[in-house]
């Protein structure tokens, strides 16, 4: 005796449903694609092949299909897929579109609201994120999906001390991120709580030491206080910028500001060595010369200081401030040491 058709379909979405539940995807789309074909009225077998081609990444076929859906009714769970696959593919305005169309329909779902404000930040549409985030945490304020978005577009919009609370609420909250450390140190670098700072940088450090920017922010904020032992963080960021060849004006950079702060906190021959390795990096900062030249003049080892003041001599034009820099350097020294000499007579 055959089975009717009923007993059929309901065999194979037993059958597409296990292949679901299993993780087998291309079975299963085959067998929802078939219960689409006999059942095309049947809605939850097409959301079903909607699901399957996108986590499938066939995301040209689940927009089209999730256009048919639409055209139908207007499902939030489908607007949110047709607005992910747009995304996938690159296409941001299609997926704002349903992003909003999706919000509209469920104004409180906190992953629809942070799928759209992730392509609002990336095209620099600050107030509106913040317009959006702050309705949402006027009745959830202790939403930790929308406070890091409203946390990120208020440091964005400048608005540093609003940021702040935003990233505090969270750390009030159990957050105990990288992230939500990191911003608190900028928030608080804004602001001029250099010691906040300080703390926040090094929390975060703690949590990934991947960022360079954190051990080079830190080593600036302890130098700029005399904090002991704060050439520490200026090695620990130069390590990880060495093997990189693509980070070398960024290295320059490191090296340039790790011998501006010795040199503030009187210790030259650091300076001296980091400006040097400064222009193995990149040989167009010129100041490096005079700047060089300067410590031996502190370090009074004017034989030195004349050598350097010349070769700065070389790279700046007659009238620059650069050499009128050198110039200067090169009489006074000239003038130290015929001082020295004629002692010695």
């Amino acid at each position: 005796m055959m089975e009717d058709s009923g007993d059929q379909t309901m065999l194979l979405e037993e059958l597409a449903d296990c292949y679901y539940q299993s993780g087998n995807t291309a079975e299963a789309l085959m067998a929802y694609t078939r219960l689409v074909e006999q059942h095309p009225d049947d809605l939850r077998y097409k959301i079903r092949q909607l699901s399957l081609l996108y986590r499938g990444k066939q995301y040209d076929a689940a927009v089209r299909v999730g256009r048919e859906i639409m055209s139908r009714d207007s499902i939030t769970q489908v607007l949110v897929m047709v607005g992910d696959a747009f995304n996938t593919l690159e296409d941001k305005t299609s997926a704002e579109h349903y992003y909003r169309r999706a919000l509209a329909r469920q104004t409180h779902n906190e992953s629809i609201l942070n799928k759209l404000s992730g392509l609002l930040l990336d095209r620099e549409q600050y107030d509106e994120v913040i317009a959006l985030t702050d309705k949402f945490l006027e009745e959830d304020p202790e939403n930790l999906t929308i406070l890091p978005v409203s946390g990120v577009a208020l440091y964005c919009k400048e608005d540093f001390p609003r940021a702040e609370s935003r990233f505090l609420a969270m750390k009030k909250l159990g957050e105990d991120s990288y992230a939500v450390h990191f911003y608190l140190a900028q928030c608080a670098q804004k602001i001029g709580l250099y010691a906040d700072a300080e703390r926040e940088f090094i929390l975060a450090w703690q949590r990934d030491s991947s960022n360079v920017g954190v051990p080079l922010s830190i080593g600036k904020l302890q130098s700029d206080r005399g904090v002991p032992g704060w050439e520490n963080w200026y090695e620990k960021a130069l390590e990880m910028l060495r093997p990189d060849k693509e980070t070398l004006a960024l290295t320059a950079t490191a090296h340039q500001n790790y011998a501006l702060a010795a040199m503030r906190r009187g210790k030259y021959d650091l300076a001296i060595r980091e400006y040097r390795d400064m222009l193995d990096y990149d040989a167009r900062h010129y100041s490096a010369y005079y700047l060089i030249a300067q410590c031996y003049e502190y370090k009074k080892d004017y034989k030195s200081a004349l050598e350097w003041f010349k070769k700065a001599q070389g790279f700046f034009r007659p009238g620059s401030r650069g050499r009128e820099i050198a110039d200067a350097g090169v009489d006074r020294m000239t003038q130290e040491l015929f001082m020295h000499e004629e002692k010695r007579q």
